[in-house]
C-alpha cells in the first residue's frame, strides 16, 4: 500500500523512467528471474539508455543525506554558539574548538606528514615525515625553524618528553633518536626491532622510553644509556601505537590484529583487551581528568553520576601529589570508528560513527567535553561527549586526501595537523 502511494506521487513520465531503470539494473546484474517477473508485470522491455541510472541517482541521494547530516549538523552547533556566546556573554576559553579557514599552511616536506607534536614550552611544532626529515616549524609565525637529518626511511612518529628538552623519533630504518632540539643534535640512537618501528612515547619521567614495532613488540628504552631494558610480546601482528598514562602506572597498545590493550608498567603484564573493532586500530588515546568527569557519567547512568562526579572531585584535591590514573581510553580505526572504553569494568561506553574513510588520530580536548579526531575522509571532527557522543564540528577539506595526524596545543587553543598532501596546518581555536 505504501509502494502504491509512493508511486502515485510520480509523474507517469518519473513512473516510466523508474520502471526502466530498475528493469535495466536487473539486466545488468543478472537478476534473470526477477527481471522476467517485472517485464512480466509491466509489459516493457529494458532500454539499454537506462543503464547505470538507478545507480547514479542512489549515490545522488546517499551523498544529497550525507550533506543534509552535515548542514544540520552546523546549524545545531550555530545556534548553541549563540545561545552560549551571544551578546553580552563572555566566551569559555577552555571550550574554544578549531575553526577553519587554517591560519597556517606550512609547506615544506617533500612526502607526506606521518606526525604532530607540539612543544611542552614553547612556540614550536615538530612535524615527521615519508621524506626521512624532521622540521621544527614557529607555529606563530608559521615558518619552519630546523630541519633534523638523521633517519634513512620514513619517520613514522615524534614525541617531546615532558620539559621539552629531548625530542624522540623512530623510523622504518629500525632506529628510534633522541634529539636535542636546541642544538639540532642526535644525541642517542638506540636500535633493536627486527621491523619498522612506528611510535615512540617517553615516560613522565624523561629517563626511559617506550616503543611498539612491525616485529609486533612493545620495548622499554633507558635514554641515558640506549639500552633496552624490557621487550613486551602480546599482540600478534603490527603494533601501530603505544601510549603512556602520566602517572606511569598504565600502558596501552592497539595493533593490526583489531585489538586495543591495556597493560601494568611495572609488572609488563596485560591487564585487559578490547576486541571490539573489525579492522586494524591505528591510533589511541587515555582520558584525563575531566574527561573521566563527563565519561563517568555514561558508566554509571544518571544515578550513579554523582557518587562518579564525588570520586573526580576527591581525586582533583590530590592532582598535585599524585598523578591522576585515567579510567577511559579512545581508539581510532580503520572500521571508520571510534571507540572509547571503560578501563576498570571493560564496557565499551561510545561506538561513534560518522567518518566515511579510516580513521586515523584522535585525542581529548583539555576541556573534557570533546573528543577531536582525523581521517581519511579529508575531515577533522570534534565529538560531544555530554550530548550522545554527536558531531559538534567538522572541518571539511583539512586536508587533500587524507588527514594523517593531529595534535593539540596544551599550553594555547591551537591545533596541529598533517597529511598525505605534504602539508602541516595550524588552525586557531575560538
Amino acid at each position: 500500500r505504501r509502494v502504491g502511494s509512493g508511486m502515485a506521487s510520480l509523474t507517469a513520465r518519473r513512473r516510466d523512467e523508474l520502471n526502466k531503470s530498475i528493469l535495466a539494473y536487473l539486466k545488468k546484474s543478472g537478476y534473470n528471474d526477477a527481471l522476467g517477473a517485472l517485464q512480466k508485470e509491466l509489459d516493457i522491455q529494458p532500454e539499454t539508455k537506462y543503464e547505470g541510472t538507478l545507480e547514479r541517482k542512489w549515490t545522488a541521494v546517499t551523498k544529497m543525506s550525507a550533506k543534509i547530516m552535515r548542514l544540520e549538523t552546523m546549524v545545531e552547533t550555530l545556534q548553541e554558539d549563540l545561545k552560549n556566546f551571544g551578546k553580552g556573554k563572555k566566551k569559555d576559553a577552555s571550550l574554544a574548538l578549531p575553526r577553519a579557514p587554517a591560519k597556517f599552511t606550512c609547506k615544506g616536506h617533500k612526502s607526506a606528514i606521518t606526525c604532530v607534536a607540539f612543544h611542552p614550552v614553547y612556540s614550536q611544532v615538530v612535524t615527521s615525515s615519508e621524506d626521512c626529515s624532521i622540521m621544527v616549524w614557529d607555529y606563530d609565525e608559521g615558518q619552519q625553524e630546523k630541519k633534523l637529518k638523521g633517519h634513512i626511511d620514513v619517520v613514522q612518529h615524534v614525541t617531546f618528553n615532558q620539559d621539552g628538552k629531548l625530542l624522540a623519533s623512530c623510523s622504518a630504518d629500525l632506529s628510534i633518536k633522541v634529539w636535542n632540539v636546541e642544538k639540532a643534535l642526535c644525541v642517542k640512537t638506540m636500535k633493536g626491532h627486527d621491523h619498522t618501528v612506528s611510535c615512540v612515547e617517553f615516560i613522565a619521567s624523561g629517563d626511559r622510553l617506550m616503543s611498539c614495532s612491525r616485529d609486533k613488540s612493545i620495548k622499554l628504552w633507558d635514554v641515558q644509556s640506549g639500552y633496552c631494558l624490557r621487550t613486551i610480546q602480546g599482540h600478534r601482528d603490527w603494533v601501530r601505537q603505544v601510549k603512556i598514562t602520566p602517572c606511569s602506572t598504565l600502558f596501552a597498545s592497539c595493533s593490526i590484529d583489531h585489538t586495543v590493550r591495556v597493560w601494568d608498567f611495572k609488572k609488563a603484564e596485560e591487564i585487559i583487551t578490547f576486541r571490539d573493532h573489525k579492522h586494524v586500530v591505528d591510533a589511541i588515546a587515555f582520558s584525563h581528568e575531566r574527561a573521566d568527569k563527563v565519561l563517568l557519567k555514561h558508566v554509571h547512568g544518571t544515578n550513579g553520576s554523582k557518587e562518579a562526579e564525588a570520586k573526580t572531585a576527591g581525586s582533583n584535591a590530590k592532582e598535585t601529589s599524585s598523578p591522576y590514573t585515567p579510567q577511559f581510553i579512545a581508539s581510532a580505526s580503520r572500521d571508520k570508528t571510534i571507540k572509547i572504553f571503560h578501563i576498570p569494568s571493560g564496557a565499551m561506553v561510545a561506538d561513534i560513527n560518522g567518518h566515511e574513510n579510516w580513521v586515523r588520530g584522535v585525542l581529548f580536548h583539555p576541556s573534557g567535553k570533546y573528543l577531536l579526531s582525523c581521517a581519511d575522509d579529508q575531515t577533522i571532527r570534534v565529538w560531544d561527549l555530554e550530548k550522545r557522543f554527536r558531531c559538534r564540528k567538522i572541518l571539511e577539506d583539512a586536508h587533500d586526501p587524507f588527514v594523517t595526524c593531529i595534535d593539540w596545543n596544551m599550553s594555547r587553543p591551537v591545533l596541529a595537523s598533517g597529511g598525505v598532501d605534504n602539508i602541516m596546518k595550524i588552525w586557531e581555536c575560538s
